[in-house]
């Protein structure tokens, strides 16, 4: 258990300063962008692309760790007719079990997209920048939501139990 909790805390630490740095790195590039092309008058042909790739991975990676923290949007619509604590941890567990399914069913097919593209080396119109890495954060994140949807089911469980 304690190797698990290590493992969980090495995620959160690398995946969020992945994430934090991919922020910054997005925010200096539109800025620069920007800058060239309303004070320069300097059109930056391709550039524009790299803040969207980065956007994609920065989405991807920064999901595990919502999933991790249970802090997935939630209507609550439904949660707010069940009048007990324990009719609404079911529900609660309910969607979290169809959660985890869907995820696992697409952790296969987002990898089969990457391993396509890397075979096809697809590369970004403009810059020529290899599309399969972006590919790759959709595997890492669909898995990692998996993962983590997994951990949720049985944290809602023990909650369950102690209702």
């Amino acid at each position: 258990m304690k190797f698990l909790k290590n493992l969980d805390r090495l995620v959160n630490f690398v995946i969020g300063n992945i994430a934090g740095i991919l922020l910054i790195v997005m925010m200096i590039m539109v800025n620069v962008t920007i800058f060239s092309r309303w004070v320069f008058n300097i059109n930056m042909h391709g550039y524009e692309e790299l803040p969207t790739i980065l956007f994609i991975v920065f989405v991807w990676l920064g999901v595990i760790l919502v999933v991790r923290d249970d802090n997935m949007l939630k209507v609550d619509f439904f949660l707010n007719l069940c009048r007990t604590a324990r009719a609404k941890e079911i529900l609660h567990l309910i969607s979290l079990i169809i959660s985890t399914v869907i995820c696992g069913m697409f952790t296969p097919l987002a990898f089969n997209l990457m391993m396509t593209h890397i075979k096809r080396g697809t590369v970004s119109p403009a810059v020529g920048f290899s599309m399969w890495w972006v590919y790759a954060s959709v595997v890492i994140g669909a898995f990692g939501m998996t993962v983590y949807y997994m951990v949720n089911v049985c944290k809602s469980v023990r909650r369950l139990r102690a209702l």
